[in-house]
């Protein structure tokens, strides 16, 4: 059987090498064609035949990829090998990288072996029929709903946009011009810069997968300036004031509320997200410490139990309240958060419509399932404990991400500066 291989070329002098493809059968069918595409030789792993998953910021590894299984999926229709003629691998090439239907002379006969003629649309719709059974590498679970939600979404928004310009939209007309219409009207729709963000994330998510199946040949979209956008948040947390000021209202006229406020303290202590508090059960609680394998991850969290999860835990006889919807939850979160009386102004930026706009709330309007995770976070960090630990529970992989993450104002930072020097002069 015929094999696929991609080395670096010979070259000792260059810095960079260009990466070969051979096509090996026997010393009668032994071809050797450039793939144009040149590589750190430090970050080549000649084992996997692949750039170091580290070093791959291009997504060229999903070129190699998308064309060994292009070249195989051709070879595989050919009957014998002696068919196989001295510039096949050459042409073979060159078809995949221009997208264009491939053709090859066996004697007199001309043998057209076209890409797929499967559409953008149509590969998209059975991708995510085929998410709602995939399974996450990284966890070992089905894929989060929510991330199969957000495909859909992107999906219909393709739709809706091909609908809206009357044209019929394809692989081959994803390039620079349509990101920046396609984002404009992603802006006039209102969505935040975050929002659009995610949709161009998920569309990439799409063009990598198809590009890898060799159904896509057109890579405008790896593009610097085919970017995910994003910004920073001003998303708020609550101080350990506030939390005492949630903890002490009375609400036993309302255990509706009440039940809510306790699952959020919860929240608010263990830095664990709600769908991870759902999950906690007595046997995951042991010797005063919760150990659970985090959803989203994969990866197992051990916390120690705070005086506030241990008074709940023995409120509701070992067990957390039960949880209700995130919408719900969300809606009686402000409610509580007014009746505690959390008034601080807050005014927030953002950019929506692709303009920046400010707006003023009141603390509790903001006050949502994912404050309580964002609020202990900052207030271990506020309190002198190790970055790297908190970041062991949140799992954030970098400081930087973790640092935008936690709402530590500048003025808080100067005093946590103060407070450090005072320290050290009393040493």
């Amino acid at each position: 059987m015929a094999t696929i291989q991609f080395q670096l070329s010979k070259s000792k002098k260059a810095t960079e090498k260009i990466v070969y493809v051979r096509l090996f059968h026997s010393k009668e069918l032994d071809q050797w064609v450039s793939t144009k595409i040149k590589v750190n030789p430090a970050h080549w792993s000649n084992r996997q035949q692949l750039i170091k998953p580290q070093y791959d910021q291009k997504g060229q590894n999903a070129v190699f990829i998308g064309l060994k299984r292009y070249l195989e999926d051709n070879l595989s229709k050919i009957i014998s090998y002696s068919e196989v003629g001295k510039g096949w691998l050459k042409q073979a090439v060159n078809s995949y990288f221009e997208g264009k239907p491939f053709e090859y002379s066996v004697g007199k006969a001309t043998i057209s072996r076209k890409r797929t003629n499967t559409s953008l649309f149509e590969y998209i719709e059975d991708f995510i029929q085929q998410s709602q059974n995939a399974i996450n590498p990284r966890t070992g679970k089905p894929l989060n709903k929510i991330v199969i939600g957000d495909y859909i979404r992107t999906f219909n928004l393709l739709k809706e946009y091909s609908r809206s310009k009357r044209t019929k939209l394809d692989f081959e007309d994803i390039n620079l011009e349509f990101y920046s219409k396609f984002v404009a009207y992603l802006q006039k729709k209102n969505y935040s810069a975050n929002t659009v963000g995610k949709f161009i994330k998920n569309l990439k998510v799409f063009l990598n997968k198809a590009t890898e199946e060799g159904i896509n040949t057109n890579l405008a979209y790896k593009s610097h300036r085919f970017v995910k956008i994003q910004v920073d948040t001003d998303n708020i947390a609550l101080t350990e004031n506030e939390l005492k000021q949630l903890d002490d209202l009375d609400l036993s006229n309302k255990p509706y509320l009440e039940r809510v406020r306790d699952l959020f303290l919860v929240g608010c202590w263990t830095g664990l997200r709600f769908g991870d508090l759902t999950n906690i059960t007595p046997d995951k609680i042991q010797d005063g410490f919760i150990n659970i394998v985090q959803s989203k991850t994969g990866d197992r969290v051990i916390i120690p139990l705070h005086s506030v999860v241990e008074k709940i835990l023995a409120k509701y006889n070992g067990n957390l309240p039960p949880a209700i919807s995130n919408q719900k939850t969300n809606q009686y979160l402000k409610e509580i958060g007014k009746l505690a009386g959390l008034n601080d102004t807050i005014t927030l930026t953002t950019i929506k419509g692709g303009k920046k706009q400010a707006e003023t709330y009141q603390k509790w309007q903001l006050i949502k399932t994912h404050t309580a995770r964002r609020s202990f976070a900052t207030n271990l960090y506020k309190a002198g404990f190790p970055s790297h630990s908190i970041m062991r529970i949140t799992g954030h992989k970098s400081e930087s991400s973790f640092l935008k993450y936690i709402k530590v104002s500048p003025q808080e930072h100067a005093q946590l500066l103060a407070e450090f020097w005072a320290k050290r002069m009393n040493i």
